[in-house]
């Protein structure tokens, strides 16, 4: 086997076996708080041995950490597509975008949005949408204030209520209807600081 077949192969099983871990994690996180959770109960649960789980992690919490890390690179990778020239496009679909994250190709992390007790995880992925709404605005006014502050923490602050609420009543309205309603209040924010510059 050439050493690349090799480390091919040591990839996959270190995804899977954190694949494992994760899924595992949040079955017990539904029925317990992260510090009731034993790493024996964990392992055992993701048929994993300690010595493995070891290999990868020196705790529970790096387990959230690093599930935190991808959402949110994943996010900015999101973020960095946004088109200026579009906002209310861009919004719907970056929202559209954080659904899909959350909810498919990441479907473990699902759970985390609901089990986020301390809110750490919504404030990471607000402070990476707030960096690039402060930037996008500063380019579209020419200036940076603390109107303009005060601004974008009201649009990144309502992008991600109207997500959660969304979020927790999805059978009430379609994602497409909530994504269109957050596009058309931020382009509406948008045109208003336009209009002030």
């Amino acid at each position: 086997m050439s050493d690349t077949t090799l480390r091919h192969e040591t990839d996959k099983r270190v995804v899977r076996t954190k694949k494992a871990l994760k899924a595992a994690l949040f079955r017990i996180l539904e029925e317990k708080d992260i510090s009731a959770i034993t790493i024996s109960e964990l392992t055992t649960k993701a048929n994993v041995n300690r010595r493995t789980f070891y290999t990868h992690y020196r705790n529970i919490t790096d387990i959230l950490t690093e599930i935190e890390g991808d959402l949110v690179d994943s996010l900015t990778v999101l973020v960095d597509k946004f088109d200026t020239k579009d906002f209310k496009r861009s919004t719907y679909e970056l929202f559209l975008g954080l659904n899909e994250l959350i909810t498919v190709e990441f479907d473990y992390y699902f759970h985390l949005v609901r089990v986020d007790m301390r809110g750490m995880l919504m404030s990471r992925l607000k402070k990476v949408v707030k960096n690039t709404t402060d930037k996008l605005l500063e380019q579209i006014c020419m200036r940076k204030d603390k109107d303009m502050t005060l601004m974008s923490s009201f649009i990144v602050g309502g992008f991600f209520n109207l997500y959660l609420e969304w979020h927790n009543h999805p059978d009430e309205i379609s994602i497409e209807r909530a994504a269109e309603l957050v596009s058309n209040m931020v382009s509406s924010c948008v045109e208003d600081i336009r209009a002030r510059s």
